[in-house]
């Protein structure tokens, strides 16, 4: 009920701002500024956070509409209640500005003192208080201690065709709809704990009792903070980027040797996607292990980190496979945006496919290419439409991973594989650092193929529009 009163209040603010023409032309720039101290004992943190919105549209707005991600955890994963919950939200000045809170703390919508109009920048600054829960996937203290804290922060929601994006989150999925911003953040720990950021390491400064880290985080699509007293820190060099690794060799199965195979696979898949999608946009690839919560881990990608799940120092395909997964986010959802509620496949399916690209590029004989066409002909979603928003798969894992990774092994065997290598990077080049849609990939498809009717016939069987 509280939603529908808040969607109507937005749906006429909306009309209002646009007049008879409907939407209002809004679009943004986002510069964030972090300042927070963390007590991991505690299980709480408490940050400030500066926004800077710049109106980058033709209409101005009175009000803002923020995601704060980590709160969509409650209810999904946790074995407890964690929270962050805003206690302040100001102006520049100070001057108090209200607020709402909705969905359970996902979405916060403030009211500006005076119009934002277009050129003009806006100031809100959030007062937060953070309980840390158990880590049951993504989010929380782990069971050894170690904190994996994606989303802790405020972002705008993004304003597209549809207006302000208020959907609520679904169970299916990562959820996440952002544009990439700035970020810079500083974040004082106890001493003796190792802290790493998608971001670059700025300074690293021992204070009284405890240790001051600052980051600088350019055009990322998220923030995540992490954290631990067992972290061990390892290096790779791929081309002209850091890749820095920080494991806790307490957790199970994280071992030297899977350390190294780790490290490895990140290195070898940040030049060998360079070479296939364009460079890669950041200085520096952090790779964690990804810490056992209360029932499993979960691998994970942000922008310029991504978190790996363990499986021993076995046969080290499955590990390959995770990292080169995660990996191909770095182009398919944290440089090419996309909307992973509505249109999920346009970041999972794009990043298993160019995973198994990559386990033939590495020599593997791991039959990648046959798993996920057993899995995409499963009875449940042998017709299922690749491009369906993230709930309405029958199974989210064979219709969005294995058959939407089927879909572009298709369309590569139609249309001959370096046209269509040539397709994606051209894809990737024409929305870099911007959000794509499932119509612009046909699009780069359809102009590549001509007439082709083989190619034609692959769009109508995978994709509904």
């Amino acid at each position: 009920m509280k939603r529908a009163m808040l969607l109507c209040l937005l749906a006429l603010a909306l009309t209002a701002l646009a007049g008879c023409g409907g939407r209002a032309d809004l679009a943004f720039e986002e510069r964030y500024a972090i300042d927070g101290d963390l007590d991991p004992a505690g299980r709480t943190m408490t940050y400030t956070q500066r926004a800077e919105i710049t109106n980058t549209g033709t209409d101005e707005t009175k009000e803002l509409w923020f995601h704060l991600y980590a709160n969509m955890y409650k209810g999904l994963f946790q074995t407890e209640d964690g929270d962050v919950a805003v206690t302040s939200v100001t102006d520049g000045a100070g001057a108090p500005l209200r607020y709402e809170r909705s969905q359970e703390g996902v979405l916060y919508w403030v009211e500006l003192a005076v119009p934002l109009a277009p050129g003009e920048t806006a100031v809100v600054v959030f007062g937060c208080e953070v309980t840390i829960p158990d880590l049951a996937q993504k989010y929380g203290v782990s069971k050894a201690g170690d904190l994996q804290l994606p989303g802790f922060n405020l972002q705008l929601a993004v304003y597209d065709e549809n207006g302000w994006d208020t959907d609520p989150l679904q169970e299916e999925g990562d959820g996440r709809y952002a544009r990439t911003a700035d970020y810079d953040v500083t974040v004082r720990a106890p001493e003796g704990y190792a802290l790493a950021c998608n971001g670059d390491e700025l300074a690293v400064t021992d204070l009284a009792g405890v240790t001051e880290y600052r980051y600088r985080c350019l055009d990322r699509r998220d923030l995540v903070l992490i954290a631990s007293k067992g972290y061990v820190r390892r290096e790779r060099q791929a081309g002209d980027v850091r890749v820095l690794g920080y494991f806790d060799p307490n957790t199970a199965m994280v071992t030297e040797t899977a350390m190294d195979q780790v490290m490895d696979a990140a290195a070898f898949a940040l030049q060998y996607f360079g070479e296939l999608f364009g460079p890669y946009p950041h200085q520096t690839l952090v790779v964690t292990n990804a810490a056992l919560g209360t029932n499993f881990a979960v691998s994970m990608e942000y922008s310029g980190l991504i978190t790996v799940y363990f499986d021993g120092d076995g046969s080290t395909s499955g590990k390959e496979m995770v990292t080169y997964h995660e990996v191909a986010h770095q182009w398919f959802y944290a440089a090419v945006g996309s909307d992973e509620n509505r249109e999920p496949w346009l970041d999972e399916a794009f990043a298993e496919f160019a995973g198994y690209l990559c386990l033939e590029a590495a020599g593997s004989d791991w039959p990648c290419w046959e798993i996920a066409a057993n899995a995409a002909g499963a009875e449940q979603v042998k017709d299922d439409k690749v491009d369906l928003p993230a709930d309405e798969h029958p199974v989210y894992q064979w219709g969005v991973y294995d058959r939407g990774c089927l879909c572009l092994k298709e369309l590569m065997d139609a249309m001959g594989r370096d046209a269509f290598l040539a397709v994606l990077r051209g894809y990737c080049q024409d929305h870099w650092m911007g959000i794509a849609a499932t119509a612009d990939f046909t699009a780069a498809v359809r102009a590549a193929a001509g007439s082709d009717g083989a190619v034609e016939d692959i769009l109508a069987k995978y994709i509904q529009n």
